[in-house]
């Protein structure tokens, strides 16, 4: 039997702090499980379960682990990185041309000698 609201598909619904800590705590309060408490609030078990492991374990800043840069950051790093390019498509241009100097065939002897 199924008692829980069917939400049409692709919506996404946002709780408050505060309404996960009542729904966390009637669940744990109530002794019954995650799935009888989930069906009447409306909801999935798993985001109890989702919440409930947040609530022990705090998320880090920054979903990557490192902090957001802001915009000026940004920017100046892509500068940064712009110049350097540049400079280094410039060192692969004179590399180009040494190459070509030093894998010409020499001439054989000296010139004016005979062979």
């Amino acid at each position: 039997m199924k008692t829980q609201i069917s939400k049409p598909a692709g919506e996404r619904t946002s709780y408050t702090a505060e309404y996960k800590q009542e729904a966390l705590s009637l669940w744990r309060a109530s002794g019954r499980s995650a799935a009888k408490v989930a069906a009447e609030l409306g909801i999935r078990p798993p985001l109890l379960y989702r919440w409930a492991h947040t609530e022990r374990v705090p998320e880090k800043p920054g979903a990557g682990g490192k902090p957001r840069r802001s915009l000026e950051e940004l920017e100046a790093e892509n500068k940064l990185l712009r110049a350097e390019n540049a400079k280094l498509l410039e060192q692969r241009e004179v590399l180009k041309k040494s190459l070509g100097i030093l894998s010409e065939v020499p001439p054989r002897g000296m010139p004016g000698s005979k062979p």
